[in-house]
């Protein structure tokens, strides 16, 4: 490592709204720096005169133009060019705006989840000028695994590219320099995916665009595949080098040639660095290297990159004339908090957007560094900062803690879990162990205990003390975000914590990794968790006393529960079934002179028959608006007897990913509200209703139901939302004759099972609801084996939930349960035998 001559120091710091900065983009044109803020507010600031701007509604009358430039989430991503800036935002949603009148142009609606990048694409045209309405369409990446394509002179989406791992990185690349007009280069990076205790599976992707005046074509012509050590945060582009940048949790950037994305160079977090302005001093070995949450690049052969932990590090890159190789000096400059975003000005000054709201610049121009004092109190804020982080428990706070003699009083949550106490004026660490219901000591705090929860530092959570305490935003459906607090203690398996934290605040499971990824990386070194009071392997040798050699007991593992994932009704999206549907359909439409068009019926339907019937596609296909208005028009204002096969397309479309994804829950809303009116409308007409319906209205109602669990993240928060209600009705058809039926009914409660697993959320009705309907079929007697086993491991599969359902089910099941499985097999009477261990 070299340090460089000559440093880049504070020139100066620049307030906006005081939120946390997400984003921010400089536009050299009007020489103007555009910041997006956790408040969901805009702020630009003039460079050359520092005049901040606040855009927040109050400084322009209540001006519609104004009041457009709010959001309704945090800003995460923002671009900028002479024309257009655009936003991205939390709440899945894309802004458009006019640099000169701020005017808002579109909001662009399309993703599922938070948008995390853009970055404006480049088209060649025929005279190869770049600036030919080359600026015009932005790529956007997201939470939700895609990126898109989107013409910014109409609003439109042009391209979707899904399948990628989790969040998207987008980074627009210079078109190809051969093959006509129109072309033009991009890449994406993804964040991986959790497989056991391991993320993995990030790749970066380079496309190549084929524009026509209609459309625009994309190929996807390269991938490399974790050439990283964890998740790709953030891509960037070098004009002087002509190659894209990618940083990721691990500590690195990676410099790529941009044809196939491969790796030239790789540069890393310094394994030791010393500052003495900052009072800084660590060792790669004893401390784990921040996760790089952007780069970039400037003209100086300088590339910057960001940290989590609020390291700023920057790489400067020079050739020795002599033999030709680089020489690269490294410095790092340290800020208070996290530090979101970086980028460079034309004249290679460096600007960071930090946690603390502040907006800092810095330069090597001593004619553009601040004075010394305000360096100094930089300095000084720094450092004040890692003293947070470092201390140990205070006096005070130790006294705090319940005394180590009072333990018996107090019970852990849970086997394994973890409390401090107060022994002798030592914090120490114990451990419950259900099996003896006693605490065991397991050695001393050496973090500290008490303190700042926004640093990376212990703290308090509902009374318990941890070593480290850090804080984590949840978004929450509708928008805004649910702050929250995990508690990790020294020698806890990550995903084990992440699990917890998940149980405790009834998380969407899909987070798992996501959150013991954070824990992983701010408290140890990847694959490597300290133990509690023993020093680091790279660290020298300490005197704290040695933990106990205790080893919790293994959490009980069954073969046949809990239910993972959902089990489906998917017969019948063959061509040849579907055929007979439409031809029923149209059948039906004629006899009750439907207002179903001939267009809807020839045009519309065929379309979306041909794209369900062609399920190895299901990945790369859409459905429209307009193909699933038909068949919720059909569903309202057809009759009983004439209803079903609408009925049926719906339980089938339900299982295509574009069909169910978020953007599509209230359609599913519909659907499921309807499919219970239809079944409701049937029970109060029973004997006035012949022919099929009165087994096929419940059979796809419930068949429905089940699938929808199975489809995506829209049509589960559908029926999540009217669960109780599809309890209530299942008690109503529980008693049905047909097994067609019954079969319906018990596969709907296994999904609803596994959905209560996996989500841990549910009414203070359900349980009662839900176990009442198991155990009328299980003394039923008419159940077949099948549904049967299914109710019995939707039954396991509940008890796991959490104890709620463990103490609600033991009067309702007995002893007969063994008795009623042993009548359906082998399987049931294994499954049944897992229930019970759970109960006992």
């Amino acid at each position: 490592m070299i340090t460089p001559t000559t440093k880049y120091k504070l020139s100066q710091q620049l307030i906006t709204d005081t939120n946390p900065i997400r984003s921010f983009s400089y536009n050299a044109s009007s020489s103007t720096l555009y910041t997006g803020s956790e408040s969901g507010i805009i702020s630009t600031i003039h460079l050359p005169t520092n005049e901040v701007t606040i855009h927040n509604g109050e400084d322009g009358g209540g001006s519609s133009s104004v009041n457009e430039l709010l959001h309704d989430h945090h800003i995460t991503a923002l671009v900028s060019n002479e024309i257009f800036y655009v936003t991205g935002c939390k709440d899945s949603l894309i802004r458009v705006f006019d640099v000169k009148t701020n005017k808002r142009l579109f909001v662009l609606k399309g993703h599922g989840k938070p948008v995390t990048s853009l970055s404006f694409l480049k088209i060649s045209s025929d005279d190869n000028d770049s600036g030919s309405g080359n600026d015009y369409y932005v790529l956007s990446g997201s939470w939700d695994g895609t990126a898109k394509i989107w013409n910014l002179n109409n609003g439109e989406c042009c391209a979707t590219l899904d399948g990628h791992e989790n969040t998207v990185s987008v980074q627009g690349l210079p078109p190809p320099s051969t093959g006509g007009s129109g072309k033009a280069r991009f890449a994406t990076g993804s964040a991986g995916i959790a497989t056991g205790n391991s993320i993995s599976e990030y790749k970066i992707r380079i496309y190549e665009v084929t524009s026509s005046p209609s459309s625009l074509s994309v190929t996807l012509t390269s991938t490399i595949a974790n050439d990283h050590q964890g998740p790709i945060r953030s891509l960037s582009f070098d004009q002087k080098l002509q190659l894209l940048l990618s940083c990721s949790n691990d500590g690195s950037v990676k410099l790529r040639e941009t044809q196939s994305g491969s790796c030239v160079q790789t540069l890393s977090f310094p394994m030791e660095y010393r500052d003495d302005d900052f009072g800084i001093h660590f060792q790669q070995q004893s401390q784990q290297p921040p996760m790089l949450l952007d780069v970039c690049t400037n003209h100086n052969d300088s590339i910057v990159a960001c940290g989590e932990d609020g390291n700023v590090i920057i790489w400067s890159i020079s050739t020795n004339e002599v033999d030709g190789t680089n020489n690269i000096e490294t410095q790092i400059i340290p800020h208070p908090n996290c530090v979101w975003k970086v980028l460079t000005l034309p004249n290679n000054d460096i600007v960071t957007a930090c946690h603390d709201g502040m907006i800092r610049i810095f330069t090597k121009d001593s004619e553009r560094q601040a004075d010394q004092s305000e360096i100094q109190t930089f300095y000084d804020q720094v450092k004040e900062s890692n003293q947070k982080k470092s201390s140990g428990p205070s006096n005070d706070e130790i006294a705090k803690l319940q005394k180590w003699e009072m333990n018996y009083t107090t019970s852990g949550k849970g086997e394994g879990s973890v409390q401090v106490f107060n022994k002798d004026g030592r914090a120490i660490a114990a451990q419950w162990s259900a099996a003896s219901k006693t605490w065991i000591e397991v050695g001393e705090v050496t973090g500290q205990v008490g303190g700042d929860s926004n640093s990376s530092s212990g703290g308090t959570i509902a009374g318990t003390k941890y070593d480290f305490v850090f804080p984590i935003e949840i978004d929450v459906p509708g928008g805004g975000v649910q702050n929250l607090q995990i508690g990790y203690n020294n020698g806890e398996n990550p995903f084990v914590t992440a699990q917890a934290f998940i149980d405790e605040h009834m998380l969407d499971q899909g987070y798992l990794a996501q959150i013991a990824d954070y824990i992983r990386t701010r408290v140890g070194r990847d694959g490597y968790v300290p133990t509690i009071g023993a020093e680091d392997a790279g660290a020298s040798s300490g005197s704290g006393p040695t933990p106990m050699d205790y080893t919790p007991a293994p959490s009980p593992t069954y073969q046949h529960l809990p239910m993972k994932g959902y089990k489906s009704f998917e017969s019948g999206a063959d061509m040849k079934t579907l055929t007979k549907v439409s031809k029923k359909i149209s059948e039906f439409n004629t006899a009750l002179n439907s207002n179903l068009s001939q267009n809807e019926i020839t045009n519309v339907l065929e379309s979306l028959l041909s794209t369900i019937s062609a399920t190895n596609r299901y990945h790369a296909t859409r459905i429209s608006d307009a193909e699933l208005q038909i068949i919720l028009k059909m569903m309202k204002n057809w009759s009983l007897v004439h209803v079903f096969p609408a009925m049926d397309l719906a339980r089938l479309v339900v299982l295509h990913p574009d069909a169910s994804s978020m953007n599509r829950s209230g359609f599913w809303v519909d659907v499921i509200c309807t499919a219970m009116e239809k079944c409701e409308e049937l029970l109060q007409n029973w004997n006035n209703v012949e022919g099929p319906a009165k087994v096929a209205i419940p059979m796809l109602s419930f068949r429905l139901f089940a699938n929808c669990f199975r489809g995506g993240s829209g049509s589960r928060l559908a029926v999540e939302s009217h669960l109780e209600r599809i309890l209530n009705l299942t008690d109503k058809f529980i008693s049905s004759v047909n097994k067609n039926v019954r079969l319906a009914i018990s596969t709907t409660l296994l999904n609803v099972s596994s959905h209560l697993k996996s989500s841990m959320k549910y009414g203070c009705e359900i349980p009662d609801l839900f176990l009442a309907l198991v155990a009328k079929i299980l003394n039923s007697g008419t159940y077949e084996a099948e549904a049967v086993v299914r109710t019995l491991v939707a039954l396991g599969t509940a008890l796991l939930v959490d104890d709620v359902f463990i103490q609600k089910a033991k009067p309702l099941t007995g002893h007969s349960l063994q008795t009623i499985a042993n009548q359906h097999g082998d399987k049931a009477t294994a499954v049944s035998t897992e229930v019970l261990s759970i109960l006992s």
